[in-house]
């Protein structure tokens, strides 16, 4: 019988910046259990009057943010996980913690030497009724964004108010996934992994799943970088970015086979990821492991499944603001309906 959990996101419960497979889990499930997860946004001392509560406030306070730029929340022990399993991890339910974001114009963004390196908050305001999010104020940022969890205090910078009445549909989503890593020692956050970590994959919203390739004993399943909407791309260096409360389902798959890189099943939809130091790089993983798996899971040939891809398959940017970039191929299901499935795909 599965359980509903409960994972708040507290001082014992978190870890700034970094994966790291000594972690002690935090929460020990079965597999199909349920989480009610809790996932901060790393950036929320640019307005802490609307984006800190007690608990964010304390985590600012007290946990070290030497490391790297995310709030980790986790590890999730799953019983009987091992390595080469499969984690599929389904998103339930999302909503905001507060209904307040920030997005920053930062060094790091794609065209930072376009705008003199200059950096600038915007503060994003959410209507859940509406389901949308819109800026309400901006302001320059008094000091280069240098290290993670940097606080500008209240009264200490001019907020100017935007009168544009921009509409932004809510898309919530989390950042950061996945699963630990095999290799020891710390791990920065700030990059997408074989393993998971920051992939920004926009469309793993309610109502999808994202499957991981075991590395580790238990697995070690996590969440961070929560978002309120990005774009394809995440041009500017981050997404809206907020703190999430959410639902999720863990499911243990054994017997069955995934290549290098987590999958995305979004629906009508599936989609491979593809990493590396330029969108060439970053295109051709992901096609070479949508290859892989149109070959495995429909057991046809990859030159049927090269030329799919070439008349059907769409590539997006995932994003280029991270070091190393991302690119996800999306597959649309309806186009290999009629084939029979490997029972040892996912």
């Amino acid at each position: 019988m599965t359980k509903i959990h409960e994972l708040k996101a507290t001082v014992e419960t978190v870890k700034w910046g970094y994966y790291d497979n000594s972690w002690e889990p935090v929460l020990t499930i079965e597999s199909g259990d349920f989480v009610d997860i809790e996932a901060l946004n790393h950036q929320s001392g640019d307005a802490p009057d609307l984006l800190f509560d007690e608990a964010i406030k304390e985590i600012y306070d007290d946990i070290p943010r030497d490391m790297g730029d995310h709030i980790i929340t986790g590890p999730i022990y799953v019983k009987n996980a091992e390595p080469d399993d499969i984690i599929e991890m389904k998103i339930i339910e999302t909503k905001p913690r507060m209904n307040y974001g920030s997005n920053v114009i930062a060094n790091w963004g794609n065209l930072s030497n376009s705008f003199n390196r200059e950096e600038s908050i915007f503060i994003y305001e959410v209507d859940l009724e509406q389901g949308i999010t819109y800026p309400i104020f901006s302001f320059p940022y008094p000091r280069p964004i240098n290290a993670p969890g940097l606080i500008t205090p209240v009264g200490s910078v001019e907020r100017m108010p935007i009168t544009e009445k921009l509409t932004i549909p809510l898309n919530l989503f989390f950042g950061v996934a996945g699963v630990l890593p095999a290799r020891n020692g710390r791990v920065h956050s700030l990059h997408p992994f074989d393993f998971g970590g920051n992939m920004d994959n926009k469309n793993f919203i309610k109502g999808t799943s994202m499957y991981y390739k075991v590395q580790v004993d238990g697995a070690g399943v996590y969440v961070g970088d929560s978002h309120f909407a990005q774009g394809d791309g995440e041009l500017s260096g981050t997404a809206i970015e907020g703190s999430l409360n959410g639902r999720i389902q863990i499911i243990l798959h054994k017997g069955k086979k995934l290549f290098e890189n987590p999958i995305l099943d979004s629906g009508d939809h599936w989609e491979t990821h593809g990493f590396g130091h330029t969108l060439d790089l970053a295109n051709r993983q992901a096609a070479l492991e949508a290859v892989d798996f149109l070959t495995h899971r429909f057991n046809i040939s990859r030159e049927l499944a090269y030329s799919t891809l070439s008349v059907k398959g769409d590539f997006h940017v995932t994003q280029v603001s991270n070091g190393i970039l991302g690119v996800h191929c999306r597959m649309m299901k309806e186009a290999y309906k009629n084939l029979e499935v490997n029972r040892e795909s996912i």
